[in-house]
């Protein structure tokens, strides 16, 4: 029988950790709180975690493409730093250590630009998936072959119109409605 120990190797012994940097957690999807969670129940002293995608979606019991998501909100968030593939990093404000003076050098270390305990982390967060969006619908259209125009939607007018998901799918597709 297969028991939840057996299925969770024990992780490395964590003396020390602070949390105080979860007050400030920002509106995220709910994946990457599953996600963070994982990675803080596997980190090694330090917060490194070596774990793919593929072991995370195995253990979370979710499609591999779910924690890609949660991990880019994860990293947007400046929870988790990937260093290599298979390997990140959790943010010293929320990793464990040896001891004080380990977790206290490692907060110590930390970019101010990285830091969770300031007033407009929300607000940072914010702007760094607008950011990524932008980027990724400015790599999207970059995909379409030399030569070809790119499809675009057009009114009356002429101008480009943006549709999104909800809007450009068929509604009878959709199954009913909840209350």
């Amino acid at each position: 029988m297969r028991t939840a120990a057996s299925a969770n190797p024990e992780p490395p012994e964590l003396t020390y950790g602070t949390f105080n940097g979860f007050a400030y957690m920002p509106a995220m999807p709910g994946i990457a709180y599953r996600v963070l969670f994982r990675l803080l129940g596997i980190q090694e002293p330090g917060g490194r975690c070596l774990v793919t995608e593929g072991e995370l979606a195995a253990a979370l019991d979710v499609h591999r493409s779910m924690v890609g998501r949660g991990l880019q909100a994860l990293i947007l968030a400046k929870l988790v730093f990937r260093q290599a593939k298979g390997v990140y990093l959790l943010n010293p404000m929320i990793s464990g250590a040896r001891s004080v003076t380990e977790h206290l050098e490692a907060i110590g270390t930390l970019d101010p630009a990285d830091r969770l305990d300031v007033d407009d982390y929300q607000e940072r967060y914010d702007a760094a998936v607008a950011q990524a969006e932008r980027e990724k619908r400015k790599r999207r259209l970059g995909r379409s072959a030399p030569g070809r125009p790119k499809p675009t939607a057009s009114t009356a007018e002429g101008t480009a119109e943006v549709l999104n998901l909800s809007t450009a799918r068929d509604p009878s597709r959709r199954g009913p409605s909840r209350p």
